[in-house]
């Protein structure tokens, strides 16, 4: 007798359970989310296929305020030229021209990237957030960040057990000495805690999950770094600083993604003699 109406959907509903008892599954639907377009990333694979790292360069510029943002928006188009990648984009609006070119080298990847104000008004204290998404890098990615370290006052500390004034636990950044905060709004306030040690060097890394190597970024000028312990990012940043940028002018800044098998010190060594090759 065929099984209709009511009679079905308890069938079915009935069969769901049994199957996520065989499986192991929970019988309850997993959560609708949403789709995100997330640009411009370039993924940056590892020789031996362990991972993929991906870099978003940018991810926003920030004009001068914490909710004042612009990004990129339509189509970013990547181009290949040799080994390297690059793209030139111009937002629909024509208010912002980002340009990012990424290189391979010897011991992991060098980015140049432009940002250029094509609007009427002067942009004050940019600074351009510039996320390494370890999400898709196993050996790396640190969900309690015990293994992500930066250095202050000489000394390399984890982020975790950090201390902070405000902030949600999983969000996490550290000004770099010597630079001044930006308009913050009571919302970033509350999402963001800065670490009450201040970085050194604007450098930030992971050491691997087994302890022999150690990913780091940077940039020629950093103004904070930042972390987003969330599976969705896994992330660390080294986040530019350019610093004023007026109406019709221009800003380039020069950055790194190292892979240094050995210790923190050994990879803070190679990351600083990358980022003095970029600033001759």
């Amino acid at each position: 007798m065929p099984v209709t109406g009511t009679d079905r959907r308890k069938f079915l509903l009935g069969g769901l359970a049994g199957l996520a008892t065989v499986t192991g599954l929970p019988a309850a639907p997993v959560r609708r989310g949403n789709s995100r377009i997330w640009q411009p990333i370039v993924d940056l694979h590892f020789e031996d296929d362990s991972g993929v790292a991906q870099w978003w360069v940018p991810e926003l510029v920030l004009l001068g305020n914490t909710d004042v943002s612009l990004r990129a928006e339509g189509a970013v188009a990547w181009q290949s030229q040799g080994t390297s990648r690059w793209f030139d984009h111009v937002n629909p609006d024509g208010k912002i021209r980002m340009a990012t070119r990424i290189t391979p080298i010897d011991t992991g990847w060098v980015a140049s990237m432009t940002i250029e104000n094509r609007s009427k008004a002067d942009w004050p204290n940019v600074v351009t957030p510039v996320c390494l998404l370890l999400r898709a890098a196993p050996g790396f990615a640190d969900s309690d960040w015990s293994r992500t370290v930066y250095r202050s006052d000489g000394k390399f500390l984890p982020y975790k057990g950090r201390s902070t004034p405000s902030g949600r636990p999983v969000f996490r950044m550290s000004l770099v000495k010597g630079r001044q905060q930006i308009e913050r709004t009571p919302r970033h306030v509350r999402k963001w805690g800065f670490t009450r040690r201040t970085s050194d060097d604007g450098i930030i890394g992971v050491v691997s999950k087994d302890g022999e190597s150690v990913i780091t970024t940077s940039w020629t000028q950093v103004h904070h770094l930042q972390a987003n312990q969330k599976a969705t990012f896994a992330c660390i940043h080294g986040n530019p600083w350019l610093g004023n940028i007026p109406a019709g002018e221009s800003r380039t800044v020069r950055g790194c993604v190292v892979l240094t098998a050995g210790s923190p010190e050994a990879a803070w060594k190679n990351t600083r003699a990358v980022l003095a090759s970029l600033k001759k």
